[in-house]
């Protein structure tokens, strides 16, 4: 969905704050970060910053990561700091290490090859402190493929503006349970209308798909919280052991 988040990132910024409960994600991330003893973090995938903007006025020590500088540059205006840089979950290298890192609002189901996964989760690693976390969500792939949906719409109104966003679903299971996503765009605005069409891949995961990848790339999973996706908790692991790449 390249232009959901670049040429289409303020139509990103508009639609999702009416379809994400950005209010019940800062409640889980808020509660596991305060149990484990979590200041300093970094949001991998952060888009337009609304969870940020959360985390920062929580008083946390932020910092925020997204491939698309166009997110990056609402992420700034919406919460009035400059705590953002640019990056590739995938190659993540950072100067600095974290507490905690989140890759939030299902993200990596944009990595759909499984040395992508292992690559992001070694870059993961290597960014925490000793015994740091890991938490992070995912589409649930027996919620998605028992009853998979070929076919859905939303429509969100933001001021004069009416967005609607037709989704197409095709199976895809070329690097697991993945599937192609094809969205069109409506925008209506002052009795004008333009269309956009989006295309993407993603992936979904099973809880056993995950433990492994974690195992591998020297995490141990110590919660996973079902609902309407799934939510991990990793540790990362303080012994020297061989990490695969």
């Amino acid at each position: 969905m390249i232009k959901l988040y670049s040429s289409l990132a303020t139509v990103y910024h508009e639609m999702y704050q009416q379809i994400f409960d950005y209010d019940k994600e800062f409640r889980f991330y808020h509660s596991v970060l305060q149990k484990k003893n979590c200041h300093k973090i970094v949001e991998i995938g952060c888009g337009t910053g609304l969870l940020a903007k959360k985390l920062i006025n929580a008083g946390y020590d932020y910092l925020g990561v997204d491939l698309y500088d166009e997110m990056l540059e609402i992420a700034r205006k919406e919460t009035n700091s400059d705590r953002f840089i640019q990056g590739d979950m995938r190659y993540l290298q950072l100067d600095q290490s974290f507490d905690c890192a989140l890759i939030t609002g299902r993200s990596i189901a944009y990595v759909t090859e499984n040395q992508e996964i292992i690559s992001t989760l070694n870059g993961i690693n290597h960014l925490l402190k000793d015994d740091g976390y890991f938490i992070f969500d995912s589409f649930d792939a027996n919620k998605i493929f028992e009853n998979f949906t070929e076919k859905s719409e939303q429509v969100v109104k933001s001021g004069n503006r009416t967005i609607r966003r037709k989704n197409k679903m095709i199976r895809n299971l070329a690097t697991g349970w993945t599937w192609d996503f094809v969205a069109k765009y409506i925008i209506e605005e002052n009795d004008e209308m333009v269309e956009y069409e989006d295309f993407t891949t993603l992936r979904a995961f099973t809880k056993d798909e995950i433990y492994l990848f974690l195992k591998l790339t020297r995490f141990n999973l110590v919660e996973v919280v079902q609902d309407n996706v799934l939510r991990f908790v990793a540790k990362k692991e303080n012994v020297i052991s061989e990490v695969i790449s």
